[in-house]
């Protein structure tokens, strides 16, 4: 089902009873294998309203983040959480609904942070308004925050404002091996305490070597003193910047070093949780990044899911699938307690949002 109106989107509710939500589909493991019908609302795109002196807009669930990125560019604005899959078409309502952020969310936040309002369609085909479109306080329950990570188990979204911020003059990334995990995980934590303003910051283990990757944001002319400060902290260091800069962290958020027959999966953590894991990850073979200074694991997974999620259990940690075969997106310790019944059972009373 492709509705192209919100009309028809509610109708198209209204006469089904078990329904799944989709945008461009780039979250391939976000999916559902029973008898679900697709509501495919890829096709309610497009930008309602931008106000780039309020630095804020409004746009369809549908639209893409890559239309999105295109527009702000032209502004020298950016969305600061850098969401991922630009270039596999994710869209604004998915990157919602899935509750992603990239390595930029290091520095200013995640999601949450940056959603202003939202109108989505529950399960009796109402349109729901919720928040505003401008940058102030807002009365009442704050449901936008609630749609962040939610996989469309409350609603369809339809409509969403998001504040958006300037886009830095200039990038550079500084990039630091090390022989051994602790050594790298203690410059890491040195990074996290020190003054010096980082936009990105994550851990790439690579055949046993670990490298942290730096990113600086900002007038260009102090960068000189930054790198220097950096240096002190880190040693010998490689820069990168440019094109090379932008292409490496472009690729990052592409998730280029996954393997596309596994599955990627998202795991929060934190460094003290790092060497445990390694020890685990290595022994599985698996390739692995520690992004937001290190407190999201991304893992390529190649083996039984069920041992994946065995471990995490046992460790008192969560997952989530984001790339791969669909079935089932959750793993490990599963947390979604009362609070979210409650939430679930007020805005979904006939149960008609799949969860996924």
């Amino acid at each position: 089902m492709k509705p192209t109106t919100i009309e028809e989107t509610r109708d198209l509710i209204c006469s089904n009873k078990c329904l799944l939500a989709y945008g461009g589909r780039s979250k391939t493991a976000l999916s559902a294998t029973e008898e679900v019908m697709i509501l495919d609302i890829s096709s309610l795109s497009g930008i309602l309203e931008y106000k780039p002196s309020e630095y804020t807009f409004t746009a369809q669930a549908g639209t893409s983040l890559a239309h999105i990125d295109a527009m702000l560019t032209e502004n020298s604005q950016f969305l600061p959480f850098d969401p991922p899959l630009i270039d596999r078409g994710a869209t604004i309502g998915g990157t919602i609904a899935s509750g992603l952020s990239g390595s930029g969310r290091y520095r200013f936040g995640g999601i949450r942070d940056f959603i202003l309002g939202v109108n989505f369609l529950n399960d009796e085909g109402n349109l729901i308004h919720s928040g505003g479109k401008v940058v102030k306080n807002a009365a009442g329950f704050d449901i936008p925050k609630l749609m962040v990570g939610s996989c469309g188990s409350f609603g369809a979204l339809v409509e969403v404002s998001m504040k958006v911020f300037p886009r830095p003059e200039k990038y550079i990334s500084i990039q630091s091996k090390f022989d051994s995990l602790r050594e790298a995980l203690d410059k890491l934590i040195d990074l996290t305490v020190s003054p010096i303003e980082l936009f990105c910051l994550d851990l790439k283990p690579k055949d046993l070597i670990y490298e942290l990757i730096v990113r600086l944001g900002g007038n260009p002319d102090l960068f000189p003193a930054r790198i220097k400060r950096l240096e002190q902290v880190l040693g010998d260091c490689k820069i990168i910047e440019g094109d090379d800069d932008i292409r490496y962290w472009r690729n990052e958020g592409e998730f280029e070093w996954h393997n596309p027959d596994n599955h990627l999966v998202k795991i929060p953590v934190t460094p003290a949780r790092i060497p445990s894991l390694e020890e685990f990850f290595v022994k599985n073979d698996s390739q692995r990044r520690y992004s937001v200074g290190a407190n999201v694991a991304w893992i390529s997974w190649s083996k039984s899911i069920e041992t994946l999620d065995q471990y995490l259990n046992q460790n008192g940690l969560s997952g989530r699938l984001i790339l791969g075969s669909p079935g089932r997106s959750r793993i490990g310790s599963k947390n979604a307690g009362s609070f979210y019944q409650r939430i679930k059972r007020a805005l979904d009373p006939n149960g008609k949002w799949v969860e996924v």
